[in-house]
């Protein structure tokens, strides 16, 4: 499991598989900025992160890109029981980013 903390009080609980296949999905979609792509590999070596840690503009990129991206495979990916964590997980990241 990650943790993904968006604030002291938005923290993201995710399986390394759902957390790559959306990070996949986002750099598919565009939306990643490709000088953000190297946080894939501090989030999965560090077993997370605190993206508030990080300058705002940069925390501001990544979390739109993964929230923009959830949206999108939300409405793209069959919820058949094979996605059933991919999708619970993502539902739950779009619901954590709107308190934002």
């Amino acid at each position: 499991m990650l943790s993904v903390r968006f604030g002291s009080e938005n923290e993201w609980w995710v399986s390394g598989s759902v957390f790559d296949r959306l990070f996949d999905a986002a750099i598919g979609y565009e939306l990643m900025p490709g000088d953000l792509e190297d946080w894939r590999y501090v989030v999965d070596a560090n077993g997370g992160m605190d993206v508030n840690k990080e300058k705002p503009q940069d925390a501001g990129r990544f979390k739109a890109a993964l929230l923009e991206s959830a949206q999108r495979e939300l409405n793209s990916v069959e919820r058949t029981q094979d996605n059933w964590t991919y999708t619970t997980s993502l539902e739950k990241l779009v619901k954590l980013l709107a308190k934002d």
